[in-house]
């Protein structure tokens, strides 16, 4: 429960709320406790013979004496109408020490100042309602008969003082009328005015809590989301993006509800159970201890149960990011799936991960199901232990049948609790896996040289220079990129070329710090860039990559993502410098149009002309065409080479390209090969000094331009 505790920390802020939530749960479980406490004066009502009234008075004389006395029906099982006394206990004032057990109390006259009587009464009710309601310092003398029946001296002694909370419970219990029925419904109108109580707090209480879940877990999203984007580009290429959108998600939500539950009935069950708890101590506590014996045991179980859960939790969310990568692959490439008739291979590769994660849920179910069940019989055969003894003892007539069933009401109450403490424990281990994936996305290191506090890359100005650069993939051995080492001046124009898999767009990866060179450095006018925030290092750089991506957005805003606040004249200067301009007026809505989801509404060489559009907004000192017009007609291409040209001016550009007229005008030509530097120079130098460029020439370029 690491994982989840972690979790909980982010309730600090919320602390106001958290503590008026869990003085809510605590009314709750007040309520709750009171609602079970009108059971007994009801089992008074309709099993006792003293009623309401003679219990409320029994129990007042009994504290305020400090003697044990026997209830009406079972001095009247004993032929004895009298207050029969059953304990003396050391805390009994001394005038009444000289009673024994067995001994009546067969009159009660409450005495004036001058010792006359001024009120006597012989009956069992009202002697104890004299002796319960009387105020502190009155006289009273006592008629007692031995248990032979033998007339012993009377007892004339003070009444000591009353606890507040006994005197104001006597004055209630004396306010109800003496009918029976008219007490019941006294009785079930408190027990109702308890139940409105106790459904105001639990609305609170839950409402709290899910709003506070609510809260942590939208931060804890926030900050897996801020990590995502400092991830490192081999992290994405290694685990691929379904899993982090399934923990975005799937993982959060399973999150939500666990700390809802934690916050609500983690805490709202147990606050009901020790209310009911402390109310059966208050009628037998050595009773009550006994079932204490039975929680240890269960909480065995529990945990049993618990670490089963955990592990099918996690195996299950892992199942469910594997199938939603399925589903992403299929949507987005659904062209290709239907033109090479894919459709039956995509359903059985869903189908077998469809199944892995319901055999994962079927876990999850089995033992989520099986927890109460198990908790339920564990508590009912350990619990009839205590009740059995109770049972010994009401037929010894040492409890009272009203207490005793009053008990097993007390103890059923208890166990209600305790058992959907079961279904919570399966929630939170949901949450307790959740929260290890979501950590392990945060827990993971960002990009080298995020921070802020590096040094600054100062505007590029003078050269750009590659030293001994070697890249290998992480999780690979073979290197892609080997030795390279080259200058480039500033404002120079360097044409990239090679066959497929050569290097060349990772080389160019390397240059924004996208992947870190394995070994080598690469300098910014002498400055390494493994030195500089790479904010300061990709403020400078404008890049439009092979897979031209836009976002489903407007296709103002999409240009203005190379600059968030630029002015809207410049947006369109830019996009009439990449020959976008004309085509984006000829919709409806220009530039408010929504491209859809990456670009969909646009044609290949329209993405390109945005892409290029937001670099030239930029206003970078280094430009990065990662094949920026592979999908671009002739006629287009000689149009934006022509704008590229006056805009290349005083910045240093690297194009790849596999067309002849993208790089003849380059004042630096670099040939790759098998991630080698094979040749560099201009196009005739390499023609007559480098074969792979002459092979390149022949077939590729010589073709296309």
């Amino acid at each position: 429960m690491q994982a989840l505790w972690r979790v909980i920390k982010g309730v600090w802020p919320y602390r106001t709320a958290a503590i008026i939530g869990f003085l809510c749960a605590l009314g709750v479980g007040l309520s709750y406790a009171s609602g079970i406490a009108t059971l007994l004066p009801v089992m008074k009502i309709f099993i006792s013979t003293e009623g309401v009234h003679g219990w409320a008075n029994q129990s007042a004389v009994q504290q305020r004496l400090h003697l044990k006395i026997l209830n009406l029906s079972t001095s009247v099982q004993e032929n004895a109408l009298a207050v029969v006394i059953a304990q003396i206990t050391p805390q009994t004032p001394p005038p009444l020490k000289t009673l024994k057990t067995g001994d009546r109390i067969v009159a009660v006259a409450l005495l004036n100042a001058q010792g006359k009587t001024t009120r006597e009464s012989p009956h069992w009710q009202s002697m104890l309602a004299l002796l319960a309601s009387s105020p502190a310092g009155q006289n009273v003398r006592l008629a007692i008969n031995s248990n032979n029946g033998t007339t012993l001296p009377p007892i004339l002694f003070s009444l000591p003082a009353r606890p507040w909370y006994m005197r104001d419970f006597v004055a209630i219990v004396a306010a109800m009328p003496q009918s029976p029925l008219m007490s019941l419904v006294w009785v079930i109108a408190a027990f109702i005015v308890l139940c409105i109580i106790g459904s105001i707090f639990r609305y609170y209480q839950q409402y709290l809590s899910m709003t506070i879940a609510a809260r942590v877990v939208i931060n804890l999203r926030r900050r897996m989301y801020n990590r995502i984007v400092q991830l490192p580009a081999s992290y994405l290429a290694k685990n691929g993006t379904s899993d982090l959108t399934s923990r975005l998600t799937q993982d959060t939500g399973a999150l939500t509800e666990g700390v809802s539950t934690l916050l609500g009935k983690t805490i709202l069950e147990p606050a009901k159970a020790i209310g009911v708890a402390i109310l059966a101590l208050w009628i037998n506590w050595r009773l009550c201890l006994g079932t204490v014996l039975v929680m240890p045991i269960i909480a065995i179980i529990i945990r049993k149960f618990a670490k089963h859960m955990r592990k099918a939790s996690r195996r299950g969310l892992e199942q469910w990011s594997g199938m939603l990568t399925i589903m992403s692959e299929t949507l987005a490439g659904l062209r290709i799936v239907k033109a090479y008739s894919g459709e039956g291979y995509e359903r059985r590769r869903f189908t077998q991960a469809n199944r892995l994660l319901y055999k994962q849920q079927k876990k999850m179910s089995h033992y989520s199901a099986m927890s109460r069940p198990t908790v339920e019989t564990v508590a009912i055969i350990l619990g009839s232990i205590p009740i059995l003894i109770a049972a010994k003892f009401v037929l010894q007539n040492s409890i009272n049948k009203d207490s005793f069933f009053f008990l097993m009401a007390c103890f059923a109450a208890i166990f209600e609790p305790l058992r959907k403490l079961a279904d919570v424990n399966a929630k939170l281990q949901q949450a307790n896996a959740a929260a290890t994936r979501i950590f392990e996305i945060i827990d993971s290191p960002c990009e080298p040289n995020y921070s802020h506090q590096l040094r600054h890359l100062p505007r590029h100005g003078r050269n750009i220079a590659f030293d001994h650069v070697s890249f290998t993939y992480p999780g690979h051995d073979q290197q892609v990129l080997s030795d390279i080492s080259f200058t480039v001046e500033f404002g120079q124009m360097v044409a990239i070329v090679g066959g497929n898999g050569s290097g060349k767009t990772t080389l160019m990866s390397l240059l924004p710090r996208l992947y870190t060179p394995t070994s080598g450095n690469i300098k910014i006018d002498g400055v390494d860039t493994a030195e500089v925030s790479l904010a300061s290092l990709r403020k400078q750089i404008g890049l439009v990559t092979q897979e031209t991506f836009l976002f489903a957005d407007t296709i103002y805003n999409n240009i203005a993502y190379g600059r968030r606040h630029a002015l809207r004249e410049d947006v369109i200067t830019a996009s009439i410098k990449s020959f976008a301009d004309e085509f984006i007026r000829s919709f409806p809505e220009s530039y408010n149009t929504l491209v859809g989801q990456g670009g969909i509404r646009l044609s290949g060489g329209q993405r390109q002309r945005i892409a290029i559009a937001r670099a030239i907004l930029r206003d970078p000192t280094i430009l990065i065409f990662d094949e920026a017009m592979s999908q671009i007609d002739t006629e287009s291409e000689f149009k934006i080479a022509m704008a590229l040209k006056e805009f290349m001016k005083n910045r240093t550009s690297f194009v790849i390209a596999h067309r002849f007229s993208t790089i003849v005008s380059a004042d630096i030509i670099i040939c790759l090969d098998a991630g080698k530097i094979v040749g560099m120079g201009k196009h005739q130098e390499l023609l007559s000094a480098c074969e792979t460029y002459r092979q390149l020439y022949s077939t590729q370029f010589r073709e296309v331009g």
